[in-house]
């Protein structure tokens, strides 16, 4: 065992990547974040690297892992507030305030895979993810709570020549680049674009920046997607096409399945199911998912 303010300070770097960022959260400061960080690090005979901007353990994660366990569970009983990732569009629309007992982070990483890792690893206990990129139905660890659905659409430029346009296909719109993203940041998104000959204009970015994705339609004559929440947070001057994507966004919780029916779970999932239904209210293709 080790003392939670200790573990908590290593899940909380490598969950938030510096130490001015988990002084907001946690009130810890960046020497004390090293100090904790090094303890909890030696008592587990594990090292920490920067891979890729993300600090990743190195070793037998063993024994952290069943610790983690512990803690999770004390955060689960009300000994410490829970830890809530997003999206850069729900981060702002869903989650500020911030629901309850629950931590914000960042909500600006990109791709479902390192989310998806900091629920699995209980270094977060939830994240507020897009759809259609969820977790297997046979996940042995993860399950998705989906709470809303909505259309994905084109947008470009304001003087876009595709602006105007009633007509569109999707060959008109293969006729320009088209935004994506590489390295199976969205699996399902990336296959559907691939089956239709779209994203054809890949980049890396693992930390959402708005000048390297709707910056760029804007600047260019790349074409992006959105949907009525990202529009609505970052849009900008981006001007939405008549046509729409083969598949649907929306929003889901993801949490390991032994806490998805927990009452803090339930607690959360109502709270953002009020601040869906508001913003149908102005958004009416958001669709809300009753529980079954």
């Amino acid at each position: 065992m080790i003392e939670q303010d200790c573990l908590e300070a290593l899940d909380a770097l490598q969950w938030l990547r510096t130490g001015e960022e988990v002084y907001k959260r946690f009130e810890l400061s960046q020497s004390s974040v090293s100090r904790k960080c090094q303890k909890t690090l030696a008592v587990f005979e594990i090292d920490l690297q920067r891979i890729q901007g993300e600090w990743c353990t190195i070793g037998d994660p063993s024994l952290l892992l069943l610790e983690r366990r512990v803690h999770q569970h004390a955060r689960f009983q009300g000994l410490r507030r829970l830890r809530l990732e997003a999206t850069y569009w729900s981060g702002p629309l869903l989650c500020t305030p911030t629901p309850g007992r629950w931590l914000l982070g960042l909500a600006n990483i990109v791709g479902v895979a390192r989310n998806f890792q900091l629920v699995r690893e209980r270094i977060v206990d939830a994240c507020l993810t897009g759809l259609p990129d969820l977790p297997a139905p046979d996940d042995p660890d993860l399950t998705a709570i989906v709470l809303s659905s909505m259309p994905v659409f084109f947008v470009a430029r304001a003087d876009h020549p595709l602006v105007g346009r009633h007509d569109l296909c999707f060959q008109d719109i293969a006729g320009y680049p088209t935004l994506g993203l590489s390295g199976g940041a969205y699996p399902l998104v990336e296959e559907a674009l691939g089956a239709i000959g779209l994203g054809n204009d890949p980049m890396r970015m693992q930390r959402y920046r708005r000048d390297l994705w709707e910056g760029r339609a804007e600047t260019e004559l790349a074409i992006g997607y959105a949907t009525p929440l990202s529009l609505e947070i970052c849009g900008g001057d981006l001007v939405r096409l008549p046509l729409e994507l083969p598949f649907c966004s929306g929003e889901a919780i993801v949490v390991r399945r032994e806490y998805a029916s927990h009452p803090e779970l339930l607690a959360l999932r109502e709270e953002l199911m009020a601040r869906l239904a508001h913003l149908a209210t102005r958004h009416p293709e958001l669709r809300l998912v009753e529980p079954l």
